[in-house]
């Protein structure tokens, strides 16, 4: 890969990532490997060109195809960057050793408590899941105590 390979959770630290990698300079431009929102994605692809002038491609996919494709391309993979929320993609990737270790500084201003570690990714968003229910159908009482409670059919 031509520059540090980082998972990203999202779109916020790409700037603080790429300019973070000492050998981003050398080329003309950087692939990203995008399993995110296209939409925004785009937006801060431009919004990263336009402060830097340095130009972003990015290849939209999915992120179990792009882990994949990451893996089989291995230390040859054109990708500079792999955006993807979903941690088993994510973990493919680490566990093959194709990320690069993230910059010290740029780790620095992740909170040690969501610092992987590897050090070799940063997460840069979160979500929640929420179990919404219809009360006109369901009391309290009826609510299962886990998510594994869904998997009983009873």
């Amino acid at each position: 890969m031509k520059y540090a390979l980082s998972t990203l959770a999202g779109a916020t630290a790409l700037a603080i990532m790429l300019i973070a990698s000492p050998s981003m300079a050398e080329d003309a431009g950087i692939i990203v490997y995008n399993a995110q929102h296209e939409s925004l994605t785009k937006a801060w692809a431009e919004g990263f060109t336009k402060e830097t002038g340095i130009k972003v491609t990015v290849r939209n996919g999915g992120d179990s195809d792009f882990s994949n494709q990451i893996v089989a391309e291995g230390t040859a993979s054109p990708a500079d960057v792999f955006l993807t929320e979903n941690s088993p993609a994510m973990a493919l990737v680490e566990s093959a050793g194709l990320f690069a270790p993230v910059d010290a500084d740029t780790l620095a201003q992740v909170p040690q408590d969501y610092q992987p570690a590897s050090g070799k990714w940063v997460g840069v968003a979160a979500r929640s899941t929420v179990f919404a229910y219809n009360k006109t159908k369901l009391t309290a009482d009826q609510l299962p105590k886990s998510m594994l409670d869904l998997a009983d059919p009873s």
